[in-house]
């Protein structure tokens, strides 16, 4: 997998360039996964994911008023989608049983403020580019991988100790790489 093959899709009212929609969020991510496929009903967004982007590792970001159980459960029931998260600004405190749904989401997704969302979805991305860099060897494109991951945590400009020792980790791991 390519950071081509990453899709980031936001499913959310505010979706768009309506006031409150979440611009300046959707700018920092752009950073990390670009292009951004927004939408503003579920059904259209579903039908996006399950017809077009089949070959896409994806993204998805949901907000309160999308994070229904049921239509999750369609979301975690697509194979090629690889993290589910909400952005959950009123404090829900969200709980679900599928099994599927929970591997996906898990209680680390369930994030409140633009800061701890990004990060989350940084340590994903690092997560994907850590393990392709292990399947690609000890060659050139294993260091472009651990590279590319590098470059993310370098996006965030206060690192918080977690992120440091992460990255101090990926550049010994590229030294050791030909």
């Amino acid at each position: 997998m390519s950071s081509l093959s990453l899709v980031f899709i936001w499913l959310d009212r505010r979706s768009g360039n309506l006031p409150g929609g979440n611009q300046k969020l959707k700018e920092k991510f752009r950073k990390l996964l670009s292009p951004i496929r927004q939408f503003d009903k579920p059904n259209s967004c579903l039908d996006s994911i399950e017809l077009s982007l089949k070959d896409k590792c994806v993204f998805f970001l949901t907000s309160d008023s999308f994070a229904d159980e049921e239509f999750l459960k369609k979301i975690a029931s697509i194979p090629n989608i690889y993290r589910i998260y909400i952005y959950d600004q009123q404090g829900n405190g969200y709980q679900f049983d599928d099994a599927n749904l929970i591997k996906k989401l898990g209680s680390e997704r369930i994030i409140q403020f633009d800061e701890q969302l990004y990060k989350q979805i940084l340590l994903d991305l690092i997560k994907i580019y850590s393990k392709e860099s292990d399947q690609a060897g000890q060659g050139k494109q294993a260091k472009e991988l651990l590279e590319s991951a590098v470059k993310l945590i370098n996006t965030i400009d206060d690192k918080d100790e977690d992120l440091q020792q992460l990255e101090k980790y990926l550049l010994t791991r590229i030294g050791y790489l030909k």
